[in-house]
């Protein structure tokens, strides 16, 4: 192994590294636990360094690849993991499970993240999928006293064996009719023509198990669920993190095998955007109508999809850097204001806490206004961006519907805010004074979320000189 190839996955040895030493800490320093978040935020800001200063190329006989387009989807990855892990804090003292393996697993959890959008062959991206999938199995069962949780971890650990199942038949038939599992060479053979049905049989099943992790209509099933009972600071990374990761993911299969896939990203779009905004609709709990609104913002997402060109990672990027924010900012104020684990988390509980706690309910509202697409937030550019890559490669039809399905989902955003601020104090949570760290995250992720739409200029132009040669 040569000093470049170890220097290629900086990132990834940063984060594990650190995963081992809060473990070890925790076994032989206990009183050491109050440093663990600190120790694991700036151990993400450290990969993230990494990952900016890296030098491009591949390593590793071409399996790991290092690019302008990898190290922004690397920055929605952390972005996630830091605002989890600062939202984190408050609610481990809170539960009485400040330990370790909670911080380890988080930080395991992002170093497979990395490396599977950051893979270029098949097997490669599998082995880190299933790395980050034990984490994140572990991480929604954490609160073991609850027994919402467990459920919640056993449907996504179940949901999760099977896309795990679909993927690795699809890359084994790919294999079979292509020789190679190296997506650079599956290109080349679905280019020169003449592969027979199963190739586009195994093209199918990866989509569908990616489809899977990002929640995709009808492969859904386990989102609202898992994200009712898992730990809302948790559940604000799970939301954004791995579904970053999966389409980056999707985006490379569905350039590598070309032809034309457009009817199938569409069909998944439309049924996403529609079914999510719906469902959403008619939640009453907080996290479920968050877990519907993911649904429909990865339909949103798929736009982008529908007809695959360089310009295509440009939209998706942007998306997932705006959903990164307003969303987890989102989970981290659900965070601090729910102080009962295992119990529902209503949206009627937050009744006139838009003038008792102003700083929190306006972190809140932001997320709420930028989910909803509504200008000058960070979400309206994202939506702008996507719908307009749709409407400039002759998509109208599909740019119309994912408007028209945000205007539903204005509604049920704005009723968070109306709640907030319209109706009369019914009770005060008892944990929101006591979360410094989880406050400071919902504020930042708000903060960030605003500027960024007011002044887009800097990070669209980023992103813009981060996509992929024509």
């Amino acid at each position: 192994m040569t000093g470049y190839e170890i220097a290629s996955i900086a990132p990834e040895i940063v984060l594990s590294a650190a995963g081992v030493l809060i473990l070890l800490l925790e076994a032989f320093a206990p009183a050491t636990r109050r440093a663990f978040t600190v120790l694991a935020a700036l151990a993400t800001v450290a990969a993230g360094f990494a990952a900016a200063t890296m030098v491009q190329g591949r390593s590793f006989a071409g399996l790991i690849e290092q690019n302008e387009i990898t190290i922004v989807f690397t920055a929605v990855v952390l972005i996630s993991t830091l605002l989890g892990l600062l939202a984190s804090d408050g609610w481990l003292r809170r539960e009485g499970l400040l330990a370790g393996e909670y911080h380890a697993l988080f930080l395991w959890c992002a170093a497979g993240l990395l490396f599977m959008l950051r893979a270029t062959e098949l097997l490669t991206i599998f082995v880190a999928l299933e790395t980050l999938s034990l984490a994140l199995y572990a991480l929604a069962a954490f609160h073991r006293r609850v027994k919402m949780g467990t459920e919640a971890a056993l449907k996504y650990f179940l949901v999760g064996t099977f896309a795990s199942a679909f993927i690795l038949y699809g890359i084994a038939l790919l294999y079979g009719e292509t020789g190679s599992t190296m997506l650079p060479a599956i290109g080349e053979r679905f280019a020169a023509g003449g592969l027979g049905p199963l190739a586009a049989v195994g093209v199918v099943l990866v989509v569908a198990g990616f489809a899977f992790k990002m929640s995709l209509v009808p492969f859904h099933a386990w989102s609202p669920d898992t994200y009712q009972g898992a730990p809302a600071p948790f559940v604000g990374f799970l939301s954004v993190a791995p579904k970053a990761a999966s389409a980056l993911v999707l985006l490379r299969m569905l350039e590598a095998a070309g032809g034309d896939w457009g009817t199938l990203v569409a069909l998944l779009s439309v049924l996403s955007m529609v079914a999510g905004n719906l469902l959403a609709l008619v939640q009453k709990d907080v996290k479920r109508m968050l877990a519907y609104s993911g649904i429909a913002h990865m339909g949103y997402l798929l736009v982008a999809f529908a007809t695959l060109t360089p310009a295509s990672f440009d939209a998706a990027a942007v998306y997932l850097l705006s959903y990164a924010l307003m969303n987890a900012g989102a989970f981290a104020v659900v965070t601090v204001l729910y102080e009962r684990a295992g119990e529902q988390h209503l949206i009627s509980d937050l009744s006139g806490w838009g003038y008792r706690f102003p700083w929190l309910a306006a972190a809140l509202s932001i997320s709420m206004l930028s989910l909803g697409g509504l200008p000058p937030t960070f979400g309206f550019i994202g939506k702008y961006v996507v719908f307009l890559h749709a409407v400039g490669h002759g998509d109208v039809w599909l740019a119309v519907i994912g408007v028209l399905t945000s205007l539903i989902g204005v509604f049920y955003y704005l009723r968070v805010v109306y709640t907030l601020y319209m109706r009369p104090l019914s009770h005060e949570p008892a944990g929101t004074l006591r979360d410094a760290w989880g406050g400071t995250a919902a504020v930042l992720a708000a903060l960030a979320t605003l500027l960024l739409g007011v002044l887009p200029g800097p990070i669209l132009d980023w992103v813009l000189r981060s996509a992929p040669g024509p």
